[in-house]
């Protein structure tokens, strides 16, 4: 009796977690925006969607909604200005807005040079100079300094770097 008792609440409890809903991918829009709502707003009526086709690093990708993402699973941001040069609409117009909306984090977890393995594969890309060891081992992102233009991310060995909507500035 109680073992049938433990097996249907083990049942209950692993049907209640595979009924979860999977983690999305979180959203991340191009530089060059001071007014996120507008991607919602103008981006899924635009026909053209040039500044996706003009992405020098093929990172601006159009998703289901209409509105521009960047995926950073192969490349980063340049910053060459080319989409804010294709945007008609005005989304993309701000170029002193020269950095991603979202913060870019290291999980010390997965991280091999957290766990005293020789790795600095993340500095090296890093044209702002925003990753920093501490020590031989355990890198740290300045967010102060990082443009979160995501070349850390797939030259990451481990993939322990992430990128998440939303500047989360160290003061």
């Amino acid at each position: 009796m109680i073992d049938e008792e433990r097996r249907g609440l083990f049942a209950s409890l692993s049907s209640a977690i595979k009924r979860e809903k999977p983690d999305r991918k979180p959203v991340v829009r191009p530089p060059y925006n001071n007014d996120p709502s507008l991607f919602h707003k103008i981006c899924p009526d635009c026909i053209e969607k040039r500044c996706a086709e003009v992405c020098e690093e093929e990172i601006i990708f159009i998703d289901e909604a209409g509105t521009p993402t960047l995926n950073f699973s192969q490349k980063g941001c340049t910053f060459c200005d080319a989409c804010a040069d294709a945007c008609n609409a005005g989304v993309l117009s701000d170029k002193t807005v020269n950095f991603i909306d979202a913060t870019v984090e290291i999980d010390v977890l997965k991280c091999i040079a957290w766990q005293q393995v020789m790795c600095s594969s993340c500095k090296e890309p890093c044209l702002e100079d925003a990753i920093a060891f501490l020590g031989l081992f355990r890198p740290e992102i300045d967010m102060n300094r990082c443009t979160a233009c995501g070349w850390c991310i797939p030259v990451c060995p481990a993939d322990a770097i992430k990128i998440v909507p939303g500047r989360k500035d160290k003061t």
